[in-house]
C-alpha cells in the first residue's frame, strides 16, 4: 500500500487511551470516542439501553440545551453521528481542521454533561421504538437479529442491539445514570484523533476536554461458550414476496490469526461481483438479486456467513446452491489466481477507505476495542498477503461442518424448520 500512516497509542494514568493518526493529505480531522458499552455488556432487563443512550447524547447539555449541539455542528458543516454495536458505542465529529477545538468541546460536553431529561428520554424512547419497528419491517436487516439469536442462544451476543420494545419503554432516567457510572469511564474509553492535526496538539486537546472522566472499572461480559452439536434452523413467518436468509457458523475472534484467511475466503465466496456466490446464485441460476458472504468479528468469537434474498419458489434451490459452493471449497483447493484476485480486491478497497479520516479513525478504534492493540492497514495487508490455498482449505474444513451450521430464514413458511434443516448437509 502506498499510504503509510503513523498510529500511536498514549495511555493516560487513569487508563484513558488516546490513538493519534496524523494525515497530511486532508483538510479534515475526525475525533471519535469509543466506549466499551454495547448490547453484550447489558443485563437482560436493560437490553437496548446502550443504543437509547447513544440517542440521548445528542439531546442537550447544560451548555448546549435541546437542539444546540446539532445546530452548532451544522453551522461548521461537520459530519457527526454515532452508532451502537454488540461490543461498543462510538460517537464522532468530522470537520475542517480549523474547527478541531470546537469538535472536541462538543464531543466532551456530550460525554460528560448530557442532561438525560425525563421529557427527552420519553421522546427518544418513542423514536427508538419506531426504529425497532422499521428494522422488523425490513426482513433483509431483521434476519441478522434472528441469525445472532440462533447462533448465540444463551449469551447476550444473541440479544438485539436495539432491544425489545417492552424493555426500551421501561427504561427510566436512573437506569441511564447507573449505566453511565458502570461503563462510561476512562478504563472503557478510547479516543481516536485522525486527520490534519499533530500528535502533540491532539493529545493536549484530549487532556483538556476529557480530564473529568472518572477512572472507573474495566467492562466485562459473559464470553460465548460454543456448545453446538447439530445444525440449527430458525424460521420466522412473514407474508412477503421474497425470502431472506443468513446461513453460517460461529467463527474466529478479532485476535485470532485465522481471521485473515477467513476474510480472504469470504471475499472469494461472496465479496464482489465476480465472486463465487454472485456468479453461481445470481448470474448463472438467476435465483437472487442480492447474495454474498460476510465476516463479523468480536472480542471472543466471530461469524462467517452467506446471505441472500430469494424468490419464494426457489428457496430450497438457493440454499442448495450455497451449500454446493461450500462443498466445492472443502473438496477442491482454490486456485492461486482466485486467491490473488481476492487479495488484490481487499487491498484496493482498503486503500480507498483510508483516504478518509473517519474511516481511519474507525479502523484504529475498532482494532483497539476488539483486540487491545492497534493494527495498521499495512500490518493488516501483510497478514492478508501471507494467506495460502492450504490455509483456506484448513479453515473451511474447520468451520463448514454440518453440526456447526445455522440458518435463519424470514418468509411465508409455517413450521417448516425440518424442510430447511434437511438441506444443511455438506
Amino acid at each position: 500500500m502506498k499510504s503509510k500512516l503513523t498510529h500511536r497509542k498514549t495511555t493516560l494514568p487513569n487508563g484513558l487511551r488516546i490513538i493519534t493518526v496524523p494525515m497530511k493529505n486532508t483538510s479534515a480531522v475526525t475525533a471519535m470516542v469509543f466506549v466499551k458499552a454495547g448490547s453484550r455488556y447489558e443485563r437482560k432487563e436493560e437490553n437496548g439501553i446502550s443504543h437509547l443512550l447513544e440517542h440521548l447524547f445528542f439531546e442537550g447539555t447544560k451548555k448546549r440545551p435541546d437542539t444546540a449541539i446539532k445546530r452548532e455542528l451544522d453551522r461548521i458543516g461537520a459530519a457527526s453521528n454515532a452508532y451502537t454495536s454488540f461490543d461498543h458505542t462510538a460517537y464522532y465529529v468530522k470537520a475542517d481542521a480549523k474547527f478541531f477545538d470546537l469538535s472536541m468541546d462538543v464531543l466532551s460536553d456530550m460525554y460528560l454533561n448530557s442532561l438525560f431529561r425525563p421529557v427527552t428520554i420519553e421522546k427518544e424512547r418513542r423514536v427508538v421504538v419506531e426504529e425497532i419497528r422499521m428494522y422488523q419491517d425490513s426482513p433483509r436487516k431483521h434476519v441478522w437479529d434472528n441469525f445472532y439469536r440462533l447462533l448465540y442462544p444463551n449469551n447476550s451476543l444473541g440479544w438485539p442491539i436495539t432491544g425489545p420494545e417492552k424493555t426500551v419503554l421501561s427504561l427510566k432516567r436512573n437506569n441511564f445514570l447507573s449505566y453511565m457510572e458502570r461503563f462510561y469511564s476512562a478504563q472503557n474509553t478510547i479516543i481516536v484523533i485522525a486527520g490534519n492535526v499533530g500528535e502533540k496538539q491532539a493529545i493536549e486537546k484530549v487532556k483538556k476536554y476529557f480530564k473529568r472522566i472518572p477512572k472507573g472499572k474495566a467492562a466485562t461480559f459473559a464470553p460465548v461458550v460454543d456448545a453446538q452439536k447439530k445444525p440449527r434452523v430458525h424460521v420466522e413467518y412473514k407474508k412477503i414476496d421474497q425470502a431472506h436468509l443468513v446461513l453460517g457458523v460461529n467463527a474466529y475472534s478479532a485476535s485470532d490469526p485465522r481471521r485473515y484467511a477467513l476474510e480472504v475466503l469470504a471475499a472469494i465466496m461472496g465479496g464482489y461481483f465476480s465472486s463465487r456466490l454472485m456468479l453461481s446464485v445470481r448470474d448463472k441460476l438467476g435465483l437472487a438479486y442480492y447474495v454474498g458472504c460476510d465476516v463479523n468479528q468480536h472480542e471472543d468469537v466471530g461469524t462467517f456467513s452467506a446471505y441472500a434474498g430469494l424468490n419464494l419458489k426457489n428457496v430450497d434451490v438457493g440454499i442448495s446452491a450455497i451449500m454446493k459452493e461450500f462443498k466445492k471449497i472443502l473438496k477442491t483447493p482454490i486456485s492461486q489466481q482466485e486467491i490473488d484476485d481476492a487479495k488484490s480486491h481487499i487491498e484496493g478497497a482498503l486503500s480507498l477507505q483510508i483516504e478518509a479520516s473517519d474511516n481511519v479513525a474507525m479502523h484504529a478504534g475498532w482494532s483497539e476495542v476488539l483486540s487491545g492493540k492497534i493494527e495498521t492497514p499495512e500490518e493488516y495487508m501483510k497478514h492478508i498477503r501471507k494467506v495460502s490455498a492450504k490455509d483456506l482449505q484448513a479453515i473451511a474444513k474447520d468451520l463448514l461442518k454440518p453440526e456447526r451450521l445455522n440458518c435463519a430464514i424470514i418468509g411465508p413458511f409455517a413450521k417448516e424448520e425440518g424442510r430447511f434443516l434437511s438441506l444443511l448437509q455438506v
